[in-house]
C-alpha cells in the first residue's frame, strides 16, 4: 500500500502517528517506511485488514479530524459562501466549533445518527476495498462528500447565527445611542425578574409601576423609533425613562434580556441576586 502526500508536514504526521500505533501493537517495524517525506509505503504482508482497522483507518481518521479539518472548513468558507477575511474566518470557525461541540445548543438543527468521525471512517473502509496506491488530498477533495456535506451543513448554521449576531449588535449600538441621547426623566430604577420573560418595574419610592404604566412608556418611546424592534414589556419602558442607574434583579444572569438590559445601559446597570430585593412585593402584581 503506498500513499502519496502533498505536503510533507501531513505525510510526517500520518507517518509519526501509524509508528506509534504499530508499536502500541507491537507490529514489526519493517511494516511501515517514509520515503522522501512524501511517499508512505505500508507492507501489507503482515496481514492487511488488521493493519488497517487498527492501524491505518484510526490513524487517518484522527489526522483528517485534528489536522485538516479546519483547513477544509475554511476551504468551505471561502470558497463556497466567500468569506475571504481572515477575521471574518476566525469568528465562523469559532461557531462552527461550537456547534459542532455541542456547546451552542441555542441554535436550532438537525441531529444526525453518524458522528463526523464515522462518516470519514465509512468512506476510508468503502476506498480500501478497490485501493491500494492512492494520493491522500484526492481522497480528501473527492471521496469525503457526506462529511464534507456535513461541514457545510455546520457553515450555513454558523453564518446564520453570525449574521444574527452582527444584526444584535447594529440594534444594541441603535439603542444605546438612543438611550445615551435621552434626558433621565428619573434617578434609579429597579428592575425584578420575576420567572421565564417576566420581568416588573419600581421606581425610587417602593412604587410598582403597573403593566399598563410600562405600556405607556414604551408606546411613547417607539412612537419616536419606529423603526426599532423590541420587546416592550420591560426594554423599551427603561428606554422611555432611560434612568441614571438600573437596579436589577435575577437569578439568571444569562437571560436574554438580563444581557440585553446591560448591554444597552452598560455601566448604568447593577446586577443582584433576586433575594437582595429590598422593597416588599406584596403588591398586586399581574
Amino acid at each position: 500500500m503506498k500513499i502519496f502526500f502533498k505536503y510533507v508536514e501531513d505525510a510526517v504526521v500520518v507517518y509519526e502517528s501509524l509508528c506509534a500505533k504499530r508499536s502500541a501493537l507491537s507490529y514489526g517495524s519493517q511494516c511501515l517506511k517514509l520515503v522522501n517525506n512524501q511517499l508512505l509505503v505500508i507492507d501489507e504482508t503482515y496481514n492487511r485488514e488488521a493493519i488497517l482497522q487498527d492501524m491505518v483507518i484510526p490513524v487517518l481518521t484522527h489526522v483528517i479530524l485534528k489536522k485538516k479539518e479546519k483547513k477544509m472548513m475554511v476551504n468551505i468558507l471561502k470558497e463556497q459562501f466567500f468569506y475571504s477575511e481572515e477575521e471574518e474566518q476566525d469568528l465562523l470557525l469559532q461557531i462552527m466549533g461550537g456547534i459542532m461541540e455541542g456547546e451552542r445548543g441555542e441554535i436550532p438543527q438537525k441531529t444526525f445518527s453518524f458522528p463526523r468521525e464515522l462518516l470519514i471512517r465509512q468512506a476510508l473502509q468503502d476506498f480500501f476495498i478497490h485501493n491500494v496506491t492512492f494520493t491522500f488530498e484526492s481522497f480528501l477533495q473527492f471521496r469525503l462528500k457526506e462529511y464534507q456535506e456535513r461541514l457545510r451543513y455546520y457553515a450555513e448554521l454558523a453564518i446564520d447565527e453570525y449574521k444574527l449576531e452582527q444584526d444584535y449588535q447594529i440594534l444594541i449600538h441603535q439603542l444605546r445611542q438612543a438611550a445615551n441621547e435621552r434626558q433621565s426623566s428619573t434617578d434609579d430604577v429597579y428592575v425584578m425578574h420575576l420567572n421565564k420573560n417576566k420581568f416588573v418595574l419600581y421606581d425610587h419610592n417602593n412604587r410598582y409601576v403597573p403593566e399598563r404604566e410600562c405600556a405607556a412608556l414604551a408606546e411613547a418611546f417607539l412612537s419616536e423609533q419606529e423603526s426599532l424592534y423590541i420587546d416592550s414589556t420591560i426594554i423599551a419602558p427603561l428606554l422611555s425613562l432611560s434612568p441614571a442607574a438600573i437596579h436589577l434583579y435575577s437569578d439568571q444572569h444569562d437571560h436574554d434580556f438580563v444581557y440585553t438590559i446591560q448591554n444597552i445601559f452598560q455601566e448604568k446597570v447593577m446586577l443582584y441576586e433576586k433575594n437582595e430585593f429590598p422593597f416588599d412585593q406584596k403588591q398586586n402584581i399581574t
